[in-house]
């Protein structure tokens, strides 16, 4: 049996309907930057920190919140569902996300 990594870089696609609710819930307009936020997040699996977000962003091709994130080898399973830390107004809250294959943007015409 082949052990899987300590650690994975893995990417991650956020809820987007949920980044939509939290931001309502507050009253405010979603605010999803286009560049890069280099912010550490929490990732959590099953209640229990498993690693953290390096960097995210909206992406207006693929209409996604999208993120590369370290975690466990045991939570870097392409499908494998997560719960990132997000923040508004001051207040931490969690949204799930799923990791995702990378890259998150492959189209054929840009293979060699």
């Amino acid at each position: 049996k082949q052990m899987s990594p300590r650690w994975k870089l893995v990417g991650l696609e956020l809820s987007l309907p949920d980044i939509e609710k939290l931001y309502s819930s507050v009253g405010l307009p979603p605010v999803l930057p286009i560049e890069a936020c280099r912010t550490s997040r929490p990732v959590h699996r099953r209640g229990r920190q498993v690693g953290y977000i390096t960097s995210s962003t909206f992406s207006p091709i693929l209409k996604s919140a999208i993120a590369l994130a370290t975690v466990e080898g045991s939570a870097g399973e392409p499908g494998t569902g997560l719960e990132v830390e997000f923040t508004i107004e001051h207040v931490h809250h969690r949204i799930p996300a799923t990791v995702v294959e990378r890259p998150f943007f492959d189209p054929p015409r840009k293979r060699s």
